[in-house]
């Protein structure tokens, strides 16, 4: 099957018949990987050919539409604390292999991580490249998107609109994944959001305000305290297996 490249549509210009420009960071890996005039890629959701190699621009002929491989048949969104050092590439990279759809990445009070709105774009633009990257690796045909990061008081909005969030909280012993894993494959759920929190855990408040927002459960993930990103990819794990059919 033909190299999957993945560029960003501001770096796309369309032609006549069918063509298009590409530029940026993908023209000069495909030139490493020593394409030539005539070699068949696929560019985001297109089979091309190559039709001419410029220095800053590759000019292409959109020849078929790729076959959709690698997508999960769920809408699964990881809302996850930014996580100190690596460790937030490291989830990132985990989570696009597993199946997620979409990662947002917020701040609480106990982040490690402190960012101002230049670092916090700097961060998104990293994690979205490395998300990219992580289709490509694992031959996902979709492209994962990793949104803005968000502070708190944001994150009520943004899972408004999901079927159901599973609110992952060390405290909490009355539920379990298992039971909530029953009530989604029963009702055919097929957007959910996973909130995982940064290393400190969440404050009782911020605990608090999301326990009690309408369609979020509170769920155990057992007696032994997980770290933020053996929580994140456990959660993945055990919902793709249980609803990705």
């Amino acid at each position: 099957m033909a190299r999957r490249f993945i560029v960003d549509e501001k770096d796309i210009t369309d032609l006549k018949d069918n063509n298009i420009v590409i530029h940026g960071s993908e023209v000069k890996h495909i030139q490493v990987l020593r394409h030539n005039i005539g070699d068949e890629i696929i560019i985001n959701e297109f089979i091309c050919k190559i039709l001419k190699i410029e220095r800053e621009h590759i000019v292409l002929e959109k020849i078929a539409i790729s076959p959709r491989i690698g997508e999960p048949n769920i809408n699964l969104n990881l809302y996850m604390a930014m996580l100190k050092g690596n460790k937030m590439d490291f989830v990132v990279q985990k989570a696009v292999e597993l199946g997620v759809k979409q990662i947002t990445p917020f701040m609480s009070k106990n982040v490690v991580v402190k960012l101002d709105d230049k670092l916090k774009s700097k961060k998104q633009e990293k994690f979205q490249k490395i998300a990219d990257e992580a289709c490509k690796q694992c031959g996902r045909s979709d492209k994962v998107i990793v949104n803005n990061i968000l502070e708190f008081n944001e994150l009520f909005q943004s899972i408004s609109s999901k079927s159901i969030t599973i609110f992952a909280y060390e405290k909490e012993d009355n539920k379990t994944l298992k039971d909530i894993l029953s009530t989604c494959d029963t009702f055919n759920v097929k957007d959910i959001a996973i909130i995982v929190g940064a290393e400190g855990g969440f404050t009782e408040g911020e605990a608090d305000a999301l326990k009690f927002t309408e369609n979020v459960e509170c769920i155990s993930l057992g007696t032994r305290i997980l770290r933020a990103e053996t929580a994140a990819i456990s959660l993945i794990s055990i919902i793709m297996y249980e609803l990705d059919k």
